[in-house]
């Protein structure tokens, strides 16, 4: 009887000493890496002051302004020759890809070309411009042209 009075004294203190430790230890992970939000989309108004400036029989008008996106038609008279779009890509980063790879570049910024009828540039890893033929006598050469036409330094400000 004594042996067993004695065990579970024994046991007792045993347990009330790897309480008192704190029992098992927890293995503790890192933290999780902060997730950082991208920036909101800039509002279309701002992009306007980069579109390239009318003159002589070009004229530019803006047909589209929304958060994120702003759309004008470059006509010649009364033919509308191309349409140019700038797209802040926070609102939709996947459109960043196709620059990914880029082996043009353009007023010293990734190139692509978009289909038949567009090229498009990726100023400052953010803000794509584009430009697409409405005009089968707007060539490639042309959309180049407008393109390098547009403010694309300022552009790269807005960042």
């Amino acid at each position: 009887m004594k042996k067993l009075i004695l065990l579970v004294v024994l046991l007792a203190g045993v347990w009330l000493l790897l309480r008192s430790c704190g029992g098992a230890t927890e293995i503790s992970s890192p933290p999780p890496p902060a997730i950082t939000k991208p920036e909101a989309p800039k509002a279309g108004a701002t992009l306007n002051s980069v579109f390239p400036k009318g003159s002589g029989d070009f004229k530019l008008t803006f047909t589209q302004e929304k958060e994120g996106f702003a759309q004008a038609e470059w006509t010649k008279g009364s033919t509308k020759l191309a349409t140019i779009a700038i797209t802040d890509t926070n609102s939709n980063p996947s459109a960043r890809d196709k620059f990914r790879d880029a082996s043009r570049r353009l007023a010293g910024f990734p190139a692509a070309t978009v289909g038949s009828q567009g090229t498009a540039v990726l100023v400052a890893d953010r803000f794509q411009v584009q430009v697409r033929s409405t005009s089968p006598t707007f060539s490639a050469a042309d959309r180049d042209d407008l393109v390098a036409q547009c403010n694309l330094q300022a552009l790269a400000g807005k960042r």
